[in-house]
């Protein structure tokens, strides 16, 4: 279960380029603009209206944009241990299926993580917009293909694809694919459980910020109170596969027959946006049916968010003496019961333990980040930033034989310490490097014994190269 950190598993994806009116709810003077060009009907020959780049698609009366983001890394990973988990069941006399239990144990990585390795994330998306009667319509696209050469257990380099999803690399293609007309979107969109971002650090906090095939509404109000305010609202059903935590043993998925239920709600100024978000996710689990013919059950897990981000000019707090220097501070907690992958953390937890019984024991667990970032000129920033998570998994008391009891409680905690630094050195071209440290924890309680905790920590470091329009 290595991936406390997943460095280079995710390290391009917040550089995915994305239209404007994609996160105009992020950004009130952006939504502000896109419900004013909607209200002035402009014809599609005016397509600078829509932000620079765009240009007539013939005679369709669509504008268009294309865009690129190649993004070359080479980076070292010095985690030699990471902390492992396994899940099995007991033979008991009493339950057919067998007694839950959950081991840790320190696994040695030190042959994937022996030499640096490099990698690529390249993206290319294509956007196309035009007014309607009904609104502004809107398509996007974005694919992308992320991987690097990496040690593998036996010590062999190898490529590792890093935007599967599912096991599918076809799937991690197509990062983004749908149409929005005003308010309804249809397609892989972001989900509308996460915030604007995961934090300043080119790779990831423990935070969730997931594309996925979605059906999703938003209504949106402007100029609220006269103000440069705005409110939205959102509802989307989401695919719940891409949220499954479950390993085959202590929890199982088998086919879900409904979507999850997210909705988001957001408040934004020309300085601050508030975001608060929820989500029902559906367990349906047949472990208990595979090992033993024990009955499968379903029930749901749920998950809640809240986060803000403000922006500020420096001088407007120190006065002149802080120059012209701008900076912006994120913070975000999430927690969840049954729905873990809502978390953004790393697999040291399933969803639910089915217990002998077929009973379910949903698995509870937190996410938190905060991270700013400094401008220090107009081509030079740095960032900090700081994510806790834990997780507690545990059984119901159950009987191995008579007089037998037995049960587990499983706790992780981890923490991220990420910093780091990036120079535009000419238009869309950028050099940067990050430094993170990782922590993380393990306890465990056996039918009432405490076990020896095991701890690990490392660092891991990154250099990058990023080519974007």
């Amino acid at each position: 279960m290595r991936g406390a950190r997943a460095l280079l598993g995710a390290i391009g994806a917040i550089c995915a380029i994305a239209p404007a009116a994609s996160f105009a709810a992020d950004t009130p003077a952006a939504a502000k603009k896109a419900a004013a060009t909607q209200k002035e009907s402009k014809p599609a020959s005016e397509c600078s209206d829509y932000g620079t780049g765009f240009f007539k698609l013939g005679d369709s009366g669509f504008c268009g944009r294309a865009g690129y983001d190649v993004m070359g890394f080479a980076a070292k990973d010095f985690a030699s241990h990471d902390i492992g988990l396994v899940g099995q069941r007991l033979p008991s006399s009493v339950y057919a299926a067998g007694v839950p239990i959950l081991y840790y144990y320190d696994k040695n990585f030190s042959k994937q993580t022996r030499d640096p390795y490099p990698g690529v994330d390249a993206q290319v998306n294509f956007v196309a917009m035009r007014q309607t009667d009904y609104g502004l319509l809107i398509g996007y696209v974005n694919l992308r293909a992320a991987g690097q050469l990496q040690d593998d257990e036996s010590g062999d380099m190898r490529y590792v694809a890093n935007n599967a999803v599912n096991g599918s690399v076809l799937q991690g293609l197509v990062d983004q694919a749908w149409v929005r007309l005003d308010g309804l979107e249809v397609g892989v969109q972001p989900s509308m459980f996460g915030f604007a971002r995961w934090g300043y650090s080119i790779s990831p906090g423990y935070s969730s910020l997931v594309n996925t095939p979605a059906v999703s509404y938003t209504y949106r109000v402007d100029n609220v109170a006269g103000s440069n305010n705005s409110v939205s609202a959102s509802i989307a059903l989401e695919d719940p596969s891409r949220r499954d935590m479950g390993d085959g043993v202590l929890a199982d998925y088998g086919e879900t027959y409904r979507p999850d239920v997210v909705a988001q709600a957001r408040f934004g100024t020309p300085n601050l946006l508030l975001h608060v978000g929820g989500a029902l996710h559906e367990i349906h689990d047949v472990a208990a049916w595979d090992c033993c013919y024990s009955p499968d059950h379903t029930l749901w897990g749920a998950a809640a968010t809240a986060g803000g981000e403000y922006r500020f000019k420096w001088s407007n707090v120190f006065g002149p003496a802080a120059g012209d220097t701008y900076g912006r501070l994120l913070l975000q907690v999430a927690a969840a019961r049954g729905a873990i992958g809502y978390l953004g953390i790393p697999f040291f937890a399933t969803d639910y333990v089915v217990g002998g019984d077929g009973d379910l024991k949903e698995t509870t667990g937190y996410s938190a980040v905060a991270s700013y970032e400094h401008l220090w000129t107009p081509t030079v920033k740095s960032s900090i930033t700081y994510s806790i998570f834990g997780t507690s998994e545990a059984s119901d008391m159950e009987l191995l034989g008579p007089n037998e009891p037995m049960w587990f409680d499983v706790k992780v905690r981890g923490a991220l310490l990420q910093g780091g630094i990036e120079d535009m050195i000419q238009p869309g071209l950028v050099l940067g490097a990050e430094a993170g440290y990782t922590w993380t924890t393990a306890t465990g309680n056996y039918a009432g014994a405490s076990s020896a905790p095991l701890s690990v920590s490392f660092p891991d470091v990154a250099a990058y190269v990023r080519k974007f329009f």
